[in-house]
């Protein structure tokens, strides 16, 4: 069976191989029409996650390899918890011990500050060089990051994603864990889209994190931002937040 993307085919079998990479889910069936149309996506997964957002990434993955945006509605996620101890020792295994699922933060920085929020970004070109200036916040610590390079269109919004991350990275330790693989520009339904690919490193184990975001008024800086920000979202509660050293003084960027 294929399956029918932007501009090429896909056999189901690879598709449901990629949407089986993804963190968390152990199996993916997809169901197809003959027209090389999905009618549905059901996904079986651990229940560590939200199932909302690993809806958020069958739908991330689809839109980077087919080109696709389906209905939400189309995806069905059923989770199991995968360390359930069987009847048989149930009752003679210890109560396991509770982690917390965020890591402890530092003073000054209260939980409900924790969410990363984009303030802005900025690109300056002038004379084959290209700037862009990405500015985050974390409750009322902001910073920002800015990165340089070649004033080339197959440029200029990689280095916004670059940039993005650095701005990440100055929030969290081991944030330089992150690097940006690929940007790329698609069409979904007639609408573009920025598709951000970000590899994360951990453990000796390279993963892949996909982000999307649509082209609003056509500022594709700013689609590309939270695209990035986007497929770096679901690892960073993982991640043990800091107060960046040096905070970054100066007007606020218009988003």
């Amino acid at each position: 069976m294929l399956l029918k993307g932007r501009d090429r085919v896909f056999p189901l079998e690879s598709v449901e191989q990629a949407l089986e990479g993804l963190r968390d889910v152990k199996s993916a069936k997809i169901v197809a029409d003959g027209a090389g149309g999905i009618l549905a996506v059901h996904v079986v997964s651990s229940s560590d996650r939200a199932a909302k957002l690993v809806a958020r990434d069958v739908e991330s993955v689809l839109v980077a390899k087919l080109g696709l945006a389906i209905d939400h509605r189309k995806i069905s996620i059923a989770q199991v918890d995968a360390d359930a101890p069987s009847p048989e020792t149930a009752a003679a295994a210890p109560a396991p011990v509770a982690e917390p699922d965020t890591a402890v933060l530092p003073q000054g920085l209260a939980a409900v500050d924790r969410r990363l929020e984009f303030i802005g970004v900025s690109v300056a070109q002038s004379q084959g060089k290209a700037e862009a200036r990405v500015e985050l916040a974390m409750g009322d610590v902001t910073s920002a990051a800015a990165v340089g390079g070649v004033d080339a269109a197959a440029s200029v919004l990689r280095i916004v994603a670059d940039a993005t991350l650095q701005a990440v990275q100055q929030f969290y330790e081991n944030g330089d864990l992150f690097a940006v693989a690929a940007v790329e520009q698609v069409t979904v339904g007639g609408n573009p889209v920025i598709v951000v690919d970000v590899r994360h490193l951990a453990e000796r184990q390279e993963k892949t994190l996909l982000g999307a975001c649509p082209v609003n008024g056509g500022d594709l800086p700013r689609a590309t931002a939270l695209a990035t920000l986007d497929a770096v979202n679901r690892f960073l509660r993982r991640l043990s937040p800091k107060v960046p050293e040096e905070l970054v003084v100066g007007p606020a960027l218009e988003s």
